[in-house]
């Protein structure tokens, strides 16, 4: 089953990708200016920032009548794009199962006692042994964790 559009829906959607096309050639216009140096970096992405936390707000302004719209249809197709609705993914809630909320609670005090290790190396409060080792309270010698980090980014916040 597939989503008619009436004339006026028709209409009222070609305002809306000549409108999303415009969009579209203003962006290509700031990415080329930045790259003429016409204007900072930082400038038009604090600007294309802001638009995409627009873009996101207005999104979830209309998701959930977007959702509606799509339950019991097959799609919604429009050029060569199509929106499909897809049930959330299924996951299992173990928060019932006591072995596995103790040894949960456990697996956490354990990471705790790495994680204050490794900010002791870090603080100057830990001794850090050869090989990247440190002593527990009971004097086993264990592995110390690393650091890993994440993609790096900007972000936007009002001041």
């Amino acid at each position: 089953m597939e989503i008619i559009l009436n004339d006026t829906n028709e209409s009222k959607q070609q305002q809306i990708v000549s409108r999303k096309r415009t969009g579209k050639m203003y962006l290509d216009d700031v990415v080329r200016q930045v790259k003429q140096g016409n204007i900072p970096a930082c400038f038009a992405a604090l600007q294309i920032k802001q638009l995409e936390k627009d873009f996101k707000r207005t999104l979830s302004e209309i998701e959930e009548e977007a959702k509606d719209e799509l339950r019991g249809v097959t799609s919604y197709t429009y050029g060569d794009f199509q929106l499909k609705f897809k049930e959330g993914s299924r996951t299992i809630d173990y928060s019932g199962c006591d072995e596995i909320v103790v040894m949960e609670k456990h697996l956490k005090s354990v990471k705790e006692k790495y994680k204050a290790a490794l900010e002791g190396v870090e603080k100057g409060n830990t001794v850090l042994l050869e090989g990247h080792y440190f002593a527990d309270q009971n004097g086993e010698q264990l592995p110390l964790p690393t650091h890993k980090y994440n993609k790096s980014s900007i972000v936007l916040t009002k001041v």
